[in-house]
């Protein structure tokens, strides 16, 4: 969540290890996965622990368990119990693998990295969730006719926008940066073709994100977007455990009556 300072362009990445174990509500956190603390991916395979549950992870993968904001999300969506969930972004996998354990009857994981796609399968298989299947593509340009509608949509933007042309942006960097707010142009100027009649369309962003133009972005699309749930992680327990995550409906705008 926290943007490498712009006037570094050429800094290398710092590697840390994840090793620390929590005591907080979503339990032990981490293994040891080494990591790169730009980019807040993993630099070699291991495994994580969150939300009591063991996870895998390739190289490349953006690293859930140094983030409240995977748990926070996974355990507020109200999944739809028999129905079709999309996840775009999906990393390693956590919320995907949740919408099928509450019972979602079809999960699609879809990642613009294959690497975060094979993370994903592997921690289906993992946790033994045969409804989830993955498709690397650049968010809606991933999927194909027969898949869909879906009854919610769901993807944990990334926190922070920078200007196109940025130093700061690169494409190790695009879990933690929406460049020229791409990312959320896309998925809201594309989501209203996959969803079911009476679907539900949410997003998640942090505290540290630019509210005005999430609410301008949105309604230039149709939509408003309601505060559905927020809050933080346990102090000392994450690296972003100042940001307060924040999870999004968009309902969309009625149009003025003549």
């Amino acid at each position: 969540m926290k943007r490498p300072p712009e006037d570094e362009p050429n800094r290398q990445p710092q590697i840390g290890t994840a090793s620390r174990v929590g005591t907080g509500p979503v339990g032990a956190r981490m293994a040891a996965v080494p990591y790169d603390e730009t980019t807040m991916c993993a630099t070699a395979e291991g495994t994580f622990a969150l939300m009591g549950m063991t996870w895998d992870i390739l190289p490349g993968v953006f690293l859930p368990a140094l983030t409240y904001g995977t748990a926070f999300f996974s355990q507020n969506l109200p999944y739809p119990r028999g129905g079709r969930f999309l996840e775009m972004g999906c990393g390693a996998g956590v919320t995907a693998v949740c919408a099928g354990q509450a019972g979602c009857e079809d999960v699609l994981a879809v990642d613009v990295d294959p690497q975060a796609v094979a993370t994903t399968m592997r921690n289906a298989a993992r946790h033994d969730v045969f409804r989830v299947r993955g498709k690397a593509g650049d968010v809606f340009a991933a999927l194909d006719a027969q898949d869909g509608p879906f009854d919610l949509i769901f993807w944990a933007l990334p926190y922070e926008n920078v200007p196109a042309g940025s130093p700061a942006a690169s494409a190790e960097t695009r879990c933690v940066l929406d460049v020229g707010h791409y990312c959320c142009l896309t998925y809201l100027a594309g989501a209203r073709c996959h969803l079911a009649p009476g679907g539900r369309l949410f997003l998640g962003l942090g505290d540290i994100s630019d509210e005005n133009a999430l609410q301008a972005l949105a309604a230039e699309h149709g939509y408003h977007a309601r505060l559905a749930a927020a809050d933080r992680g346990a102090p000392g327990q994450d690296i972003d455990d100042e940001v307060e995550h924040r999870l999004y409906e968009l309902l969309a705008l009625i149009p003025p009556t003549r």
